[in-house]
């Protein structure tokens, strides 16, 4: 199993829907076991499945809270179906709140270790885990990089949407410092509106600064992302054919390509 998290400091840049549509993407049409991990105390993610009610009313015991505790829960205690076929979500909750400390390496290795201990018992059964983070980089953004293979870094192409790169960047290295090897795959650019004379000159500006860092591909601004979630459903099933599934179809394929490339360089330098 691929581990893949999605992390940015700023809030509001598209992180959570791109994880939400991206993962039903990749069960779809690219017929993956995919899992999903909501790491966000705010549990975004969550509701876009279940919505705000089911979301409240779950026993943490159900959910990432329990994984955080660091009791390594059986699997069927917190990896739920979701009505899609291959796609599987570990709920987020309220109470992981109490294990997000804003300064992760003062937790234990067991709790800082604690998912990717978890992920490691269920990579058999799937191909593909992507983990949405809460917009901050503290516990629960450090167990979910420390559990990952490859970091996505969502980004707005504007002003604030771009400024939490550089801290994304620190708690990389942060986390590789601390023995975890993860590998960033690049950054995606989301809620573009291409039209836009801002967003084509941030796009521009960072393609020249990151080069292809950047995806080549996508997300854009469309009313179709929040229209599905509001129906409980990903993309890939409310308007297969539109031209948001394009671009989410887009994503998912540039995403297995850069996991394939960089699999081959690992495998590479081991030889």
């Amino acid at each position: 199993m691929i581990v893949v998290t999605l992390l940015n400091q700023k809030g509001g840049v598209g992180k959570t829907s791109c994880t939400h549509h991206l993962s039903g993407t990749l069960a779809t049409v690219h017929r993956k076991r995919v899992l999903i991990v909501d790491a966000d105390p705010q549990a975004s993610l969550t509701q876009g499945w279940w919505g705000p009610a089911a979301t409240r009313g779950l026993d943490p015991t159900s959910t990432i809270a329990s994984i955080l505790a660091g009791d390594l829960p059986h699997p069927d205690q917190v990896i739920h179906e979701t009505g899609m076929e291959g796609l599987s979500l570990v709920p987020g909750s309220r109470a992981a709140s109490i294990y997000n400390n804003s300064d992760p390496l003062t937790a234990s290795q067991e709790v800082q270790e604690a998912l990717r201990e978890f992920l490691d018992e269920v990579q058999d059964d799937f191909d593909l885990a992507l983990i949405d983070c809460p917009p901050n980089l503290y516990l629960c953004s450090f167990a979910a990089l420390a559990a990952s293979d490859h970091l996505i870094v969502p980004v707005q192409p504007e002003d604030y949407g771009a400024q939490g790169i550089a801290d994304v960047l620190d708690s990389l290295d942060m986390v590789r410092a601390a023995g975890y090897p993860v590998a960033l795959l690049g950054y995606l650019l989301t809620m573009v509106q291409s039209r836009r004379a801002l967003h084509q000159v941030y796009e521009a500006n960072l393609r020249e600064v990151y080069g292809d860092r950047v995806f080549a591909a996508r997300m854009p601004e469309v009313p179709e992302f929040p229209e599905a979630i509001a129906q409980r459903k990903t993309i890939a099933q409310y308007k297969p054919k539109g031209a948001a599934a394009k671009a989410v179809k887009a994503i998912a394929v540039e995403m297995l390509e850069r996991i394939a490339a960089a699999e081959f360089r690992a495998e590479g330098v081991a030889a």
